[in-house]
C-alpha cells in the first residue's frame, strides 16, 4: 500500500532535537511482520540519497539504510545492538540499547514508537525517540 510516512525523531542529550519529515513510502504486512520502505535525502548533502526498509517483528523493530550512506540499526527493548553508523563525515561504532518498542496497526496504515539509548564506547549520547506513521494515501485508499 502506498503510503505518506510522518517520521518525527527526538534527540535528548544536553538539549533536546526534534527533527520531523513527511515523505511517500510503502507500506506491508507479510504474516505478522510489517515493512515500511522509503527514499530519504540528508538535509546536510541533499546529493545523497539513501534508501530505508523498516521491519518490524514482534517487539522487534530493524531500520536499514543502504545507497550513499549505509547504516544498520536495531531495537529490542531489553538488549543493546551494535551497528556500524556512516555519515557524510566517516563511520561510527555505535550501540543501540533498546527501551521500548510499540506498534499499532490499523485499516490505513501503522504507527512505530521505539525508544532507546544511542552509546559510544559504554557512554550514553543521547536518549531517543522515533515515531513512524504511516497513513494511506488517497491514491491508496481509492484502489482499496
Amino acid at each position: 500500500m502506498d503510503v505518506l510516512l510522518k517520521i518525527t525523531g527526538i534527540a535528548r542529550s544536553d538539549t533536546e532535537d526534534v527533527t520531523e519529515s513527511i515523505v511517500r513510502g510503502s507500506y506491508y504486512r507479510k504474516d505478522d511482520d510489517i515493512y515500511l520502505f522509503y527514499e530519504g535525502v540528508d538535509e546536510e548533502t541533499p546529493q545523497l540519497i539513501t534508501r530505508h526498509r523498516i521491519v518490524v517483528r514482534g517487539n522487534r523493530v530493524e531500520v536499514q539504510r543502504t545507497g550513499a550512506l549505509r547504516s544498520s540499526m536495531v531495537i529490542v527493548p531489553g538488549e543493546l545492538n551494535q551497528s556500524e553508523y556512516e555519515t557524510p563525515y566517516g563511520t561510527l561504532q555505535l550501540d543501540f540499547f533498546g527501551i521500548s518498542a510499540e506498534t499499532e496497526a490499523r485499516d490505513d496504515g501503522v504507527t512505530v514508537r521505539m525508544k532507546y539509548e544511542i552509546r559510544l564506547a559504554d557512554t550514553i549520547v543521547s536518549e531517543n525517540e522515533l515515531v513512524i506513521e504511516a497513513t494511506a494515501t488517497e491514491d491508496a485508499a481509492e484502489d482499496a
